[in-house]
C-alpha cells in the first residue's frame, strides 16, 4: 500500500511497497478518487462573490518548450477558405469555413497536465522485477505501451470525472517579499506553513487541489499582450523563453511528501515542471523528478504545470472552487487545459 513518512530518506522503488494503490490494483484514476460528492458540495460553498478566473496560458507557436517537443498551429489554405463555398442567401453570397491544423504533444507543452502514464520509474537488474519502465500501480510500459495510445492509465479515465473541488493557492513570492523566486530556490514545508498562516487559510485536506505560486510564469507572460498574442521582438521572446527553460524554483521533496500524506488530488505550479532546477540550491538527497515519481507514479496524485496564478495573486484570492476536466484523449499521457476557479 502507501509509503510512510520516511519516503524521502530511502526512495527505493523496488523495496518500498507502493502498489497496489489504496484504490485497488485495477484502479486507473488515481487521486481524483479523493474528490467525493461530499467534497464537491463543500467546494461549492466557497463561491460567495460569483467571480471567476481562467488559469491556462495561451498556446502559441512561440511558447517555451522542452527541446524535442513540438507545437505548430497553422490555418491551411494560404489565405483561402478551407471549405466551401456553398450556397447561402442567393447567388451573391456563399458560406465558407476555416479550420486549423495542429501538430503537438498535446499534454506536454504549454499549460500541461501530467497523467498517470507520463512519468515512470525505470528499473533494471533487480530480483523479482522485469527490466522496464514502471508507471502508476506498477504497470510496465513494455507490457501496455502502444503506438496509438496507452492501453492503461490513459487520460480518458480521469476525464470521466474531472476536478471539481476545493483549491488553495500559496503565494510564496508574497511571503518572501519578492516579485518571483530565484532559479533553483526550494519551497519548503516551513514556507508552506508560513504562507497558510499569512494568507489565513486552512491547510490542505484530502481531495484538494494545491496551487503553489513562484512567479516564474512572469517570464513567459513578459512578451504577451492581454489576449495572449506575442507583443515583443523575436529577440525578446527568445531571451525570455531561454531564461524560462534554463531552470526554475520549485517544490521541495519534503513538501511533496507532506502533501502526499494529506492525500491531495493534484499539485499545481506556475513553471515548466514542479521541482527546483538550476541555481545550485537543491538538496542532494532529492534529485530532480522526485515529486513526479513520488506523487504521480507511486500515489496517483496528478501534476499540472505552467499555470497562470498572477491574477489570483493580484486579487488576493487564496481559497476557491477549482474546476477542470482533461480532454477525453483515449490512451494519452496528458492533456492541455484551462482551469476555471470561482470564489
Amino acid at each position: 500500500m502507501w509509503l510512510g513518512s520516511s519516503a524521502m530518506a530511502a526512495n527505493n522503488p523496488v523495496d518500498e511497497n507502493w502498489w497496489p494503490s489504496e484504490f485497488g490494483a485495477d484502479d486507473q484514476r488515481g487521486a481524483v478518487n479523493y474528490i467525493t460528492p461530499e467534497k464537491r458540495l463543500e467546494a461549492v460553498k466557497l463561491v460567495k462573490q460569483g467571480k471567476t478566473l481562467t488559469l491556462g496560458m495561451p498556446y502559441h507557436n512561440g511558447m517555451p518548450m522542452v527541446p524535442g517537443r513540438t507545437y505548430s498551429l497553422t490555418i491551411p489554405g494560404a489565405g483561402q477558405p478551407m471549405h466551401g463555398p456553398a450556397p447561402w442567401q442567393g447567388d451573391e453570397f456563399k458560406h465558407t469555413f476555416n479550420d486549423e491544423f495542429l501538430v503537438s504533444e498535446l499534454g506536454q507543452v504549454g499549460t500541461q497536465f501530467d497523467g498517470l502514464a507520463h512519468p515512470m520509474i525505470q528499473v533494471n537488474g533487480q530480483s523479482g522485477w522485469k527490466d522496464g519502465n514502471y508507471m502508476y500501480n506498477r504497470r510496465r510500459l513494455e507490457d501496455y505501451g502502444h503506438g496509438r495510445g496507452m492501453q492503461v492509465n490513459g487520460i480518458e479515465h480521469v476525464a470521466e470525472v474531472g476536478f471539481f473541488t476545493r483549491g488553495i493557492m500559496l503565494d510564496i513570492p508574497l511571503l518572501k517579499g519578492v516579485d518571483r523566486l530565484e532559479k533553483g530556490q526550494e519551497i519548503t514545508r516551513a514556507d508552506f506553513k508560513q504562507a497558510l498562516e499569512k494568507q489565513g487559510i486552512a491547510d490542505a485536506s484530502q481531495g484538494d487541489v494545491v496551487l503553489i505560486r513562484t512567479g516564474w510564469i512572469q517570464l513567459w507572460k513578459s512578451y504577451l499582450d492581454a489576449t495572449g498574442h506575442i507583443n515583443g521582438s523575436a529577440d525578446e521572446v527568445e531571451a525570455a523563453n531561454r531564461e524560462f527553460m534554463s531552470g526554475e524554483p520549485g517544490v521541495s521533496a519534503e513538501l511533496c511528501d507532506y502533501l502526499a500524506r494529506k492525500k491531495i488530488s493534484m499539485l499545481v505550479t506556475d513553471q515548466g515542471a514542479v521541482e527546483p532546477l538550476g541555481g545550485g540550491n537543491q538538496s542532494p538527497d532529492a534529485p530532480f523528478g522526485y515529486c513526479h515519481m513520488n506523487l504521480v507514479v507511486r500515489r496517483g496524485i496528478y501534476l499540472f504545470e505552467s499555470i497562470d496564478m498572477e491574477g489570483l495573486s493580484q486579487e488576493k484570492v487564496y481559497e476557491f472552487l477549482f474546476t477542470w476536466a482533461p480532454l477525453k484523449l483515449v490512451g494519452a499521457t496528458g492533456s492541455p487545459g484551462n482551469p476555471i476557479v470561482a470564489w
